[in-house]
């Protein structure tokens, strides 16, 4: 009796865990396959330019005062940190359908909610979250070098580093998802084009280098 008892009671245990690890309709499956699906292009640089946006508003307010490693290195390790999210989220597009890649999802008001973003949009795209970095970076080299810094050399070398990243975030693109948008590198060559000026100051040879080899 006991036994019967035992297994009568182990039986109820295992059924009540297969209830609740089951799935409870399409609307949980649906939640699942949506977590699973990665972020479009147009998401991954709203969201990473969103971030970067009050960091970069950062450097531009630091003064000469502040030139010191211990006020910059941190807001530099942040940018950094975004910059790498976006490298680690474009590659995770790799293999995935222009359906997912190019989605609007309302990033772009310029284009509608439901339909794929153009290369032109997606050049603008990126070319807005470059922009607000550079010229993040050219802020602080213009402090660099009006006045005497003692830190000069170690912070010249942290703007160099997320000037480093920023090639890296372009040539990731271009490597994984430049069969799906042809002619990427003419338009951000075209839109970024003013800023010629900070990638030479810097000695930025990767970002230099691969924009010239775009275009």
């Amino acid at each position: 009796m006991l036994f019967k008892t035992i297994a009568t009671f182990a039986t109820f245990v295992l059924s009540a865990v297969s209830v609740i690890a089951a799935p409870t309709g399409d609307a949980e499956a649906s939640a699942l396959v949506k977590k699973a699906q990665p972020q479009s292009l147009s998401q991954i640089f709203a969201g990473a330019t969103q971030s970067l946006t009050p960091l970069t508003q950062q450097l531009q307010g630091l003064g000469p005062n502040d030139m010191t490693t211990a006020k910059v290195t941190p807001i530099v390790n942040n940018i950094k940190t975004v910059l790498n999210g976006v490298i680690s989220d474009v590659k995770s597009l790799q293999g995935q359908p222009s359906s997912v890649v190019l989605a609007n999802n309302g990033v772009s008001a310029n284009v509608s909610p439901s339909a794929l973003l153009s290369v032109g949009a997606v050049a603008s795209i990126i070319a807005q979250l470059v922009r607000i970095v550079l010229t993040a970076l050219s802020a602080v080299f213009a402090i660099l070098t009006a006045h005497p810094i003692l830190a000069a050399i170690e912070i010249h070398a942290l703007l160099v580093e997320v000037g480093q990243l920023v090639g890296t975030v372009i040539f990731t693109v271009t490597s994984v998802l430049g069969f799906l948008l042809p002619g990427l590198g003419l338009l951000l060559g075209g839109l970024l084009g003013d800023l010629g000026f900070i990638i030479t100051d810097l000695g930025l040879g990767l970002l230099g280098g691969i924009l010239g080899i775009l275009l």
